[in-house]
């Protein structure tokens, strides 16, 4: 067997792990009976609305474990919709994966009459294990600060919709139900799915939305039920929501414009190097040519 085919053999095999690992990690189709379940439970009791059911193929004792380290927070997985169970498979999965990555390269250089130290695959399995085990919890955090960027952008304009409501209707709980009703996005199908579980469970909506705030970690929803909450004393909140919604517009101008200055900042680096190499590689002919004369 030549170096291609080994080659070739390898990348089919890595292609097929590959392949069974996104199999194993897919999530299966919703359940009836879950979804009903989900839509019945309070929401003071509820940790994280699950997406799907989790796979099933990791050993129980293993995924209990993985779900007491999981290395994220509860409120990243509230926003991102993501189970406890969900994420804790994943990470058993790419660590399994990480770890197995360099027996396998191992056996393919073996097979091709090459053996190198038996420590080298061990280490590098460890290492890859670690790094594998800890990405999809650094992936989580990422996606949640996006999440949270974005719900802040939609509540901005949820915010006005609310005061108008409130203005053109006489309840505060028909101008939540009916704002939220506007889009089909996240932030406006979760604010629309806890203002009808709050009325469905006999709770004022403002609460739920508190509540949901301090689950996902957004204060500025907090503030948005305070706000509503006052509405049903029978003071006026019409300007005070028009100016929370025109702050929040501002504030989401600010954070969009510090990112673009940090992303052009990121690029400046890349292209000074460049300079640098192409700088080097003008004066490199001449420096060798008087390096050699002398």
């Amino acid at each position: 067997m030549n170096a291609l085919q080994l080659i070739a053999l390898g990348a089919m095999i890595l292609l097929a792990g590959a392949a069974l690992l996104v199999a194993a990690l897919r999530p299966a189709p919703p359940q009836l009976g879950t979804i009903m379940a989900q839509l019945n439970a309070q929401p003071t009791r509820r940790t994280a609305a699950p997406s799907g059911s989790a796979p099933t193929w990791a050993p129980a004792g293993l995924t209990a474990f993985a779900e007491r380290h999981l290395g994220a927070a509860e409120a990243d997985l509230v926003i991102l919709g993501r189970a406890r169970s969900e994420l804790a498979v994943t990470k058993i999965g790419w660590a399994a994966g990480g770890a197995l990555l360099p027996p396998v390269f191992g056996v393919i250089l073996a097979a091709g009459g090459i053996h190198p130290p038996w420590a080298i695959p061990a280490v590098a399995s460890l290492v890859l294990a670690v790094l594998a085990w800890v990405n999809p919890s650094r992936q989580v955090a990422e996606d949640a600060a996006t999440a949270r960027t974005q719900f802040r952008a939609a509540l901005a304009a949820f915010l006005a919709l609310v005061g108008l409501e409130r203005k053109a209707r006489g309840s505060p709980a028909e101008a939540l139900e009916e704002a939220s009703r506007v889009s089909g996005s996240r932030p406006f199908a979760l604010i629309h799915s806890e203002v009808l579980r709050a009325e469905l469970a006999a709770q004022l909506p403002w609460d739920a939305l508190r509540d949901l705030g301090h689950r996902i970690g957004v204060d500025e929803l907090v503030n948005l039920a305070d706000i509503v909450s006052t509405a049903a004393d029978g003071a006026a909140v019409f300007d005070t929501l028009m100016a929370e919604a025109r702050s929040m517009r501002h504030a989401d101008l600010t954070a969009q414009q510090t990112q673009a200055s940090l992303a052009n900042e990121r690029l400046t680096l890349p292209t000074v190097a460049l300079f640098v190499c192409f700088g080097a590689l003008l004066v490199y002919p001449a420096a060798a040519r008087l390096v050699g004369g002398s």
